[in-house]
């Protein structure tokens, strides 16, 4: 094991100083020749109107770092946005596919919006009832962050899954009131 980790560790030190050395790209310095006879041709340097907190313009490595600011509008790539009519409770959602909803959709729904208002409803019971074994400490940031999860997965993923867990909410939580 020794004997690997010496060459090891001498091409890495060898890779960061060719690196130090170098920098990460090739510059090529522009030729006026070429800009001659293009008259309309874009400016190399990108106008920006980012500046520091005392005025002064952004240093050139931010600008490196961060390219135009603020963006192009033409840059900007509209949000696709999915065909109300060709979304139903069973579609899934594809990976290369816009979200199926937006939060007024999921907000709006009347599955979505009961299911969690239920599971909310029977966990208030439990926690209110003296043998359920359950109290408000440990049971509402769990009904929460199940909410907050079956939003993302109602909107982005598929209706199904967001379902689900309010309802084995609701049967864990009437079994444990009525003990």
């Amino acid at each position: 094991m020794k004997h690997a980790i010496c060459p090891a560790s001498i091409l890495i030190s060898l890779n960061l100083f060719a690196i130090s050395l170098g920098g990460c790209q090739e510059v090529i310095p522009p030729s006026p020749a070429l800009n001659a006879g293009l008259p309309d041709a874009p400016s190399t340097t990108q106008a920006t109107t980012c500046i520091e907190n005392n005025g002064k313009p952004c240093p050139e490595w931010i600008h490196k770092l961060i390219g135009q600011y603020p963006p192009l509008p033409e840059s900007r790539e509209p949000q696709p946005e999915r065909d109300p009519s060709t979304v139903h409770f069973w579609t899934y959602r594809g990976p290369d596919k816009p979200p199926l909803r937006n939060n007024r959709q999921v907000f709006r729904s009347k599955l979505f919006l009961g299911a969690h208002i239920g599971g909310a409803v029977a966990m208030v019971v439990a926690c209110r009832t003296k043998n359920s074994g359950y109290d408000w400490k440990n049971q509402a940031p769990a009904v929460g962050a199940i909410f907050g999860l079956d939003y993302l997965q109602f909107r982005f993923i598929g209706g199904p899954n967001a379902i689900g867990p309010p309802v084995y909410e609701m049967i864990r939580y009437s079994k444990a009131s009525t003990k």
